[in-house]
């Protein structure tokens, strides 16, 4: 009978694909969560939805697989729907950021023995809906909606830790700001969304 040892470098590769799996299963969840699915699309009473995004520049420094920005274009596409009607809605992307700020951390001796946060993350999601009527009875009207939040990571945080942090910040901040433009939009315009 022969028995074959692992080699280390097999051993690093197996723990490789383990850990790339994991966090593939994880992007998947978390697209899922920030998309809205699981909601009935909302109608809109218009021939085109567009989405504009003017500012041009990353919206994050990390490369995170879900951004603010990636988070609205996902809810765009899945939660509403254009009926066909006269009229145009433009969706405005004022903003969609995430941004690192590098926190004051101990330092010394004293520093080896603790675990300071080291970056502090600020999301924000804003977003303004307008309405173009091309004649008929409704009038222009606009809608606007923001969320901000942010988290803070130690200084042994590994890759999989932030990219769920930051996950589950952008689910949150996408949540606030759709739910509160929804609001907004059946309150400012009326007889668009339905």
């Amino acid at each position: 009978m022969k028995i074959e040892i692992a080699r280390p470098a097999q051993i690093a590769l197996a723990g490789f694909l383990l850990g790339l799996g994991f966090l593939l299963l994880t992007s998947v969840k978390a697209v899922c969560q920030v998309s809205g699915n699981g909601h009935a699309p909302l109608i809109i009473s218009a021939e085109q939805i567009i989405l504009e995004e003017p500012n041009p520049q990353p919206y994050t420094e990390e490369g995170f697989t879900i951004t603010p920005a990636s988070a609205v274009r996902d809810w765009v596409k899945t939660r509403l729907r254009a009926d066909g009607a006269p009229g145009l809605v433009r969706i405005i992307v004022l903003d969609a950021s995430m941004k690192r700020q590098e926190l004051k951390i101990t330092r010394g001796l004293r520093g080896w023995f603790s675990d300071d946060q080291k970056y502090r993350y600020d999301g924000r999601i804003r977003l303004r809906a307008v309405y173009e009527p091309s004649g008929g009875p409704k009038p222009a009207s606009q809608a606007e909606a923001e969320a901000t939040g942010f988290f803070t990571m130690p200084e042994d945080a590994t890759l999989n830790q932030l990219e769920k942090k930051a996950g589950d910040l952008v689910a949150d901040l996408m949540q606030r700001t759709a739910l509160e433009l929804e609001n907004n939009m059946l309150r400012y315009m009326p007889g668009v969304v339905r």
